[in-house]
């Protein structure tokens, strides 16, 4: 099945300066991958890299824009999510201001309104940050 790339800040509740996906490049029931370009100035590049809560903040983001995407095309209001745990976090490298890195989410399981996602970011072809989270997302907003 073919994907036409979309704007990820469509597709999330967060506002800038804390909007931390830029395009959604595909998603399904099970699985979701946006991009995001650091920009120099952003909140969380500190010395000229992109932080572990940003890698992180990314990832969710990405889960969310995923989410988004799924409700808008049953004309559903975009819910919001919180993030409940983050688990077995491993942090590689951290990519340069201005890189591009793509964030990849697949979905294990769900139960109500609570999933656990696996999830990786990823610099020039390479994993540089993955981790398991609990996402509770509140479809009654």
């Amino acid at each position: 099945m073919s994907f036409v790339t979309v704007a990820a800040s469509d597709l999330i509740p967060h506002k800038p300066p804390f909007v931390l996906v830029d395009r959604l490049l595909y998603v399904d029931e099970k699985k979701s991958c946006c991009s995001f370009k650091i920009p120099e100035g952003n909140i969380f590049v500190e010395h000229g890299f992109y932080t572990t809560p940003g890698m992180v903040e990314s990832m969710a983001q990405t889960a969310a824009a995923g989410t988004g995407y799924l409700f808008k095309k049953e004309n559903k209001p975009v819910p919001v999510g919180y993030i409940g745990s983050v688990q077995k976090l491993e942090v590689i490298d951290w990519p340069p201001v201005n890189a591009e890195i793509t964030m990849e989410i697949d979905l294990l399981t769900n139960i109500l309104q609570v999933s656990l996602v696996s999830c990786l970011v990823k610099f020039e072809g390479r994993i540089v940050a993955s981790c398991e989270m609990k996402i509770f997302v509140n479809s009654l907003s």
